[in-house]
Order: structure tokens, then C-alpha cells, then sequence
């Protein structure tokens, strides 16, 4: 493994662990789209015609991108902090400690989510040829939000039952669902597109 972050992830200590590598799944499936879109920017008929992808495409991938780097790193961070709470038994420290460790994978939910929004656009246009990689950016982007949700529910458990878990409940739920609903509409559709004589 010459890749440091899938180094770190393989080693026998608790972080980073499977929040930072949802994030990292969902940024490999943003490096791809980010590919493809070059590629459509290169074509020498894409010249010169900005409508053949949306202009702020890239500007958009390079955002998502970028808030899923740091949503890696603040896993890391939210799990030291809830680990560091927990073995302190301060109520306030852990309510806040919980509190961002569930917070953390819902925002990679949500990059992910924004990040299939994305492989829409640039899979309506794209040659037919590059389908197969957003393809796969789908299925790792799916495999992100997938992951983080259980990620923020097993934060969830050692949340005690409160309104403010009931919340939770229904803002993962929620993006969930709103997720999966996404994920399901862009996979369609790049498959249709795909399999067109």
C-alpha cells in the first residue's frame, strides 16, 4: 500500500477509521468525475462550445472534493474527542463530543449526495465511452453515504434518548433516503444512456 491514508486505515489503532474512509471512498469517486470532465474539456469539438458540460462543473467537483478532505480529517478528530469524553465521564463533554461525531457523517452524507448531483450533469453529456468510470464514482459515492449513515447510528446508540436523539432519527433517516432516492435516478439514467445504440 503506497497510498498514506490507506496505510494509516490498515494499522491496529481506532482512528482514522471507517468515517475518514466513507469520506475518502465518496473523494476516489470525485477524482473520477473530476477525470472525466477534463476529458470532455479536452475534446477538441468541446471547444469553444462551453454548453457541452456546465461551465462551474469542475468548480463544483473541486468544492465537494475539498469539504470531503476535511470532512476526513474532522472524523479523526471527532472520534479522539469523543473517545477523550467518554473515558472522562463528563456529561456536557460527551453530549457535545456525540453531538459532532454524528454530525461529522451526516455532512459526508450530504457531500456525497451533492457529489452524485454532479456525476448527473456531467453523465448527460459526456461520451458514452466515459459512463463506466461515473459508473463507479456512483457506486463509491453510494458506498460513502451508506457507510457514514451506520457510522452515525452506532454515535447514535451511546446517545441517550432525548428529543435531540429523535433529531438525529429523522435528519439521517431523512438524508438517507433523500440519498439512496438520488443515487437511484443517476445510476438509471447512466445505464440508459450507456446501453442507447
Amino acid at each position: 500500500m503506497d497510498s498514506p491514508f490507506l496505510h494509516a486505515l490498515a494499522q491496529a489503532r481506532p482512528d482514522p477509521g471507517g468515517g475518514a474512509a466513507a469520506a475518502h471512498a465518496a473523494a476516489l469517486g470525485m477524482a473520477l468525475l473530476e477525470k472525466v470532465v477534463k476529458l470532455e474539456q479536452q475534446r477538441p469539438e468541446a471547444q469553444g462550445h462551453p454548453g457541452c458540460l456546465p461551465e462551474d462543473l469542475l468548480t463544483r467537483v473541486h468544492r465537494v472534493a475539498g469539504a470531503l478532505a476535511r470532512l476526513q480529517e474532522e472524523d479523526v478528530r471527532a472520534y479522539f474527542l469523543l473517545t477523550q469524553a467518554r473515558q472522562h465521564g463528563d456529561p456536557g463533554q460527551l453530549a457535545a463530543a456525540l453531538e459532532e461525531a454524528i454530525s461529522c457523517p451526516l455532512r459526508i452524507m450530504q457531500q456525497a449526495q451533492e457529489g452524485l448531483a454532479l456525476i448527473s450533469q456531467g453523465g448527460a453529456r459526456c461520451k458514452r465511452h466515459l459512463l463506466s468510470d461515473l459508473l463507479v464514482a456512483c457506486e463509491l459515492l453510494g458506498a460513502a453515504f451508506r457507510g457514514a449513515h451506520h457510522l452515525a447510528g452506532a454515535n447514535l446508540l451511546l446517545m441517550s434518548r432525548s428529543s435531540r436523539r429523535t433529531v438525529w432519527v429523522e435528519d439521517l433517516t431523512h438524508t438517507l433516503k433523500a440519498a439512496e432516492a438520488v443515487l437511484q435516478q443517476v445510476r438509471g439514467d447512466l445505464l440508459e444512456r450507456q446501453s442507447c445504440p
